[in-house]
């Protein structure tokens, strides 16, 4: 911005003649360019005074504006507009002479000290909408913004600049004649030193006892220039804080980001806190005990359970009347609440969660209901087993204290529940798994075959044989392996049923292995009659016999005992070339196994 009190003082590159110097009756062709530009400008404050800001027509008005403007500006270069009471000129041509006292685009610059607007090529349409809001703001009814030139100045107009008369240098019209006058009206201020000579010293003395006549009526004057110090300190000051403006800056943009992390829920608990450090009557601990629980719910719907644990202490505090924890966590059962509780901390690390488990803890036994429905809706892997562990910590010495979650009709729930019993790992996990084994999920009922194996194999086995009735593959061999974790005739005698039945080579291969591998791992000396009658049998044509020989010659190498050595020994004698060769092999392996 230029500031001075008339327009000769910063002169502008314009033009050297007119049209109207030249002698034609026309403008030229740039003075018609840039008044159909300062019509439109005209065009488009009427249109924004009539609607709204968002209207389509005011921002295709304004759009056409900027766009018009850098089009002129490519065409024509740099071009200055001056401004009268009642007319905005270029080059001694009028483009917008006042029709009425409404229609008077020159006065909005004029009456604010606006003698002249410089446009640069490159001027931002982010320019032209500053300009345009600048005058509908001086123009509005009952407008009580600052003036034009401070507008303007605030929005760094870079390819805009502003001749304007300072309000103290022009008091009249600013017509050139008085500007002279006015300049030695009002000095300048200057670091240098004063002229010398005798009219020098006479003012400066005048000026001297001016300044101690102020001091001695209190100080040096704030209206005028004497102030006591020589602008030189002034200037050095102004450098002094220009140097230090960006590491200023700097720590300003640090401490604001630092105060404004602070969430307004801790803010308000650490005046909470603070206020109960102070000498506090019965009354107003009543009153905060009413304001905390809010603060609670709060902390809860955003996720912080750090500050949701400091309200819980603080309402313990106050010793609010009408608060019990057991109804706020009826409150927090409810499946929204849940569903939110659930989606923050699957957002969150490991760390915070555990400040969820934390709170969970605070509140007593629903610790257990808040983190089993949490477990169900929570979809991280790595959470659900923390919230899973902590669980089971809470339920190891009382497990029944999940049996109603077994009846849940979600099955991941149960499935859920389930898992933790396992982890849980007492025999008196075995009643509470009773209730489940024929659930129809088959996921619960393979979660059960685990779960089972934490216990006394006496006591997990008829629960394991329920499990094998209408078994699909995965669980059929689930459940044979975990009964066949020891050495037990009946056992064996079960699985050598599935064996001998006659659907048996109709069983998918998976099934077929899982068999062979049960009677291996819990096969005795009392089975062994029959694997080698399943071996001798004379089934000369069937197809797929040597692979079930060879099969059944393994099971008996791996029981392992000296008559089962006997039982292979006679078959590696036979005079049947499949039946010889099945137990030679299972008897180099009971060779390499020994």
């Amino acid at each position: 911005m230029n500031v001075g009190p008339d327009l000769e003082r910063n002169p502008v590159p314009v033009r050297q003649t007119s049209a109207r110097a030249a002698g034609l009756g026309e403008p030229d062709s740039s003075a018609k360019a840039v008044g159909t530009w300062v019509q439109m400008l005209g065009r488009t404050l009427k249109t924004c005074r009539l609607y709204e800001g968002q209207n389509p027509t005011v921002v295709k008005f304004r759009d056409d504006l900027a766009g018009a403007l850098q089009n002129l500006l490519q065409s024509q270069g740099t071009f200055t507009l001056r401004f009268t009471s009642d007319d905005v000129r270029y080059e001694e041509e009028s483009l917008y002479h006042a029709r009425s006292r409404d229609d008077n685009l020159a006065l909005l610059f004029y009456r604010d000290g606006v003698r002249g607007l410089t446009f640069a090529p490159g001027a931002e349409a982010r320019e032209v909408q500053a300009l345009v809001d600048a005058l509908l703001l001086v123009s509005g009814p009952s407008s009580s913004h600052d003036d034009l030139v401070t507008l303007l100045w605030e929005a760094h107009l870079a390819h805009v600049e502003v001749d304007y008369v300072p309000a103290e240098g022009d008091v009249g019209t600013g017509a050139p004649g008085a500007a002279e006058e006015e300049r030695q009206l009002v000095p300048f201020p200057t670091g240098g030193r004063p002229a010398e000579g005798p009219e020098a010293d006479q003012a400066q003395d005048a000026a001297s006892t001016d300044r101690q006549g102020a001091r001695q009526e209190g100080g040096s004057r704030s209206d005028d220039w004497t102030t006591g110090n020589l602008t030189v300190e002034i200037e050095a000051g102004f450098e002094e804080l220009d140097s230090l403006a960006r590491s200023e800056t700097e720590r300003f943009r640090r401490e604001y980001r630092a105060e404004h992390e602070v969430s307004p829920g801790t803010t308000a608990l650490a005046i909470v806190r603070a206020f109960l450090g102070a000498e506090v009557t019965t009354e107003d601990r009543i009153e905060l005990g009413a304001f905390l629980p809010r603060l609670l719910r709060l902390a809860v719907s955003r996720g912080a359970w750090l500050e949701a644990r400091e309200a819980l202490r603080l309402i313990g505090e106050c010793g609010t009347p009408g608060w019990s924890p057991d109804t706020f966590v009826q409150e927090l059962l409810q499946p929204i609440t849940i569903s939110t509780i659930a989606e923050h901390a699957d957002r969150q690390p490991p760390a915070e969660l555990q400040d969820l488990v934390a709170l969970a803890l605070e509140l007593g036994d629903g610790a257990v209901d808040l983190l089993t429905l949490v477990l169900g809706e929570s979809r991280q892997p790595g959470n659900r087993r923390i919230l899973a562990e902590a669980i089971a910590e809470l339920t190891r010495d009382r497990p029944e204290r999940l049996a109603p979650w077994l009846a849940d009709p979600r099955w991941k729930v149960v499935r859920n529940v389930v898992h933790i019993l396992g982890w849980i790992g007492t025999d008196a996990i075995v009643g509470l798994l009773r209730g489940v084994v024929r659930h129809p999920e088959p996921r619960v009922r393979l979660e059960i075959v685990t779960a089972l194996g934490q216990v006394d194999p006496l006591l997990a086995r008829p629960l394991l044989l329920k499990l094998l009735e209408n078994a699909d593959v995965r669980l059929f061999a689930a459940v044979l392996q975990r009964l066949s974790v020891e050495r037990n005739t009946a056992v064996a005698r079960l699985v050598l049923a599935y064996l001998q039945d006659p659907g048996f080579d109709a069983r998918p291969p998976e099934e077929k292995r899982s068999i062979y591998a049960a009677i291996a791992a819990a096969g005795t000396d009392e089975i062994l009659p029959e694997l080698q009658a399943e071996l001798l049998q004379s089934a000369w044509f069937a197809r797929g016999q040597d692979a079930h020989r060879a099969a059944v010659a393994r099971c008996v190498a791996r029981i392992g005992t000296p008559q089962a050595r006997m039982v292979l020994e006679r078959g590696a004698q036979s005079r049947r070339p499949p039946v010889r060769k099945a137990c030679e092999e299972a008897l180099l392996e009971m060779v390499r196994h020994e």
